[in-house]
C-alpha cells in the first residue's frame, strides 16, 4: 500500500514537472523571446531579445563615431521629434572668414557690389592698344542726390592691364577728389599699359570710398565737437572693363643679314609699318649676344606712315673665336603713337649668318679696292693711248 502510494506521488511529480516545461516553452515561444535550443538538447537557454524592424534598420545604416557600423544603445534610441523648429541663433554664428578664398589665392579680389552713389567708368572712346601704354580718362560720377566728401577710388590691376610706364608697371592707382556734388563727374587721366593679348575688354577692379553728410548739415555737432551726421560709405572691388584693341603691327625683315668670322659687317634689315596709323620718332635698337657685338646698336628712323618702309643699318662684329653658324639678333622698335604717347614693341628675333669667307661685307671696306681699280683702268686707257 505503501508503495502503491509513492508511486503514485512520483508520476504527479513527473507530470507536473513535463507540465511545467511545456508551459514554459510555450510562455517563450509565444512571447517577446524565443528560445535557441543547445546542440546536445540540455541545459536552460536565455530568450534573446529581438529588436523592433525600424530599430534594426537605423543600427545597420547609423555608423558609430569609430566607424565600425554598430550603433550603440543612445544611437538608436528614438529621439523626440520638436512640434515646430527652433530659429536659429544668428547672433551667436562667427561670418568671418578664416582663410584666403578660391579667387584671392589666384591673385582676384573678392568682388563686392558697386556703389550706387560714386561709379567709376571708362570715359568713351577709351581704349589702349595690345602690347602699348596709352593715358586713358576715367569718370568718377555721383549719381546720388547728396554731395560727398573725401572721395577716393582705388583701381587694382589682375597683371593683364597694369597702370604706369612698362618699364615700372604698377598694381594700384589711386584717385583722390576733395568734393563730388550730386550728377557730378570728374575725370582723371592714368596712364595704362596692356600686355600683348588678343583684342578685348579687361577689368580691373575699383574700390569707392567716401563721405556722406546725412543731414547735409555742417553746423550740427554735437558736444564733443565731432560731426554727429557723417558716415563713410566703402563700395566694391567691382569691374571696370578696360577695352584693349589689336596691337600695332611692323613687319622687320633682313635684307643684308651675313656678319664674316673674326670680321667686320653692316646688318640690314627693313622695318615696314603694316598697322593703319602713323607714328613718329621711330628708333630701332638691336640687341645681340656673344660672339656679336656692336658698338652702335641704335638707328634713327623718324617718320613712319601706314604702309611705309625704311631700311636701317647696324654695325656687327663677330669675335675672333666665332665659328661659322646662324644666330639671332632682338630688334625693337621706339616710337610716339598719334596721342603723344612714347611706346616700345616686343623684341623681334632676326637672324644673323656669321659666315667664314673672304669676301668684304663691309660697305667701307670696298671703297680702297674701288679706287685702285679705277687708278688701273685709267692707266691702262693713258697707256693705249700713249701707243
Amino acid at each position: 500500500m505503501t508503495d502503491a502510494k509513492g508511486e503514485s506521488a512520483r508520476r504527479r511529480r513527473r507530470r507536473t514537472v513535463v507540465v511545467t516545461f511545456v508551459l514554459a516553452a510555450v510562455v517563450f515561444t509565444s512571447g517577446t523571446g524565443s528560445v535557441t535550443a543547445l546542440p546536445d538538447g540540455g541545459g536552460v537557454v536565455a530568450p534573446q531579445v529581438s529588436a523592433p524592424d525600424n530599430v534594426t534598420e537605423r543600427n545597420e545604416s547609423t555608423p558609430t563615431a569609430d566607424g565600425d557600423g554598430t550603433a550603440d544603445r543612445a544611437a538608436v534610441r528614438p529621439r523626440p521629434q520638436p512640434e515646430s523648429p527652433a530659429p536659429a541663433d544668428t547672433e551667436g554664428i562667427d561670418t568671418s572668414r578664416t582663410g584666403p578664398s578660391t579667387a584671392e589665392a589666384a591673385g582676384f579680389p573678392v568682388l563686392q557690389p558697386a556703389d550706387d552713389n560714386v561709379t567709376v567708368a571708362v570715359a568713351e572712346n577709351e581704349s589702349v592698344r595690345a602690347g602699348e601704354t596709352t593715358t586713358m580718362t576715367f569718370e568718377v560720377t555721383n549719381d546720388g542726390d547728396e554731395d560727398v566728401t573725401d572721395v577716393v577710388v582705388t583701381l587694382q590691376s589682375t597683371g593683364t592691364v597694369t597702370f604706369g610706364p612698362p618699364t615700372a608697371p604698377q598694381t594700384s592707382q589711386a584717385i583722390s577728389l576733395e568734393e563730388l556734388d550730386d550728377d557730378e563727374t570728374e575725370t582723371v587721366t592714368i596712364d595704362v599699359s596692356a600686355a600683348s593679348v588678343e583684342p578685348g575688354d579687361y577689368p580691373v577692379f575699383a574700390t569707392v570710398q567716401y563721405t556722406l553728410d546725412e543731414d547735409d548739415n555742417d553746423d550740427d555737432e554735437d558736444d564733443d565737437g565731432d560731426t554727429d551726421d557723417e558716415i563713410v560709405v566703402t563700395g566694391g572691388p567691382s569691374p571696370v572693363l578696360i577695352p584693349v584693341d589689336d596691337a600695332r603691327s611692323f613687319d622687320i625683315t633682313p635684307v643684308h643679314d651675313q656678319i664674316p668670322v673674326d670680321g667686320s659687317g653692316v646688318y640690314t634689315v627693313r622695318v615696314t609699318n603694316d598697322g593703319s596709323e602713323t607714328v613718329t620718332d621711330v628708333v630701332a635698337t638691336l640687341n645681340v649676344t656673344p660672339p656679336l657685338s656692336s658698338e652702335s646698336p641704335t638707328a634713327y628712323i623718324g617718320r613712319l606712315e601706314a604702309g611705309e618702309s625704311e631700311t636701317v643699318r647696324f654695325a656687327l662684329e663677330s669675335s675672333t673665336d666665332a665659328i661659322e653658324t646662324t644666330t639671332g639678333v632682338a630688334v625693337t622698335l621706339i616710337y610716339d603713337t598719334e596721342t603723344g604717347d612714347r611706346t616700345r614693341t616686343d623684341p623681334v628675333t632676326t637672324q644673323v649668318a656669321i659666315a667664314d669667307t673672304d669676301e668684304p661685307t663691309d660697305v667701307d671696306s670696298v671703297a680702297p679696292f674701288a679706287a685702285v681699280a679705277v687708278v688701273f683702268v685709267l692707266a691702262a686707257i693713258w697707256w693705249f693711248r700713249r701707243r
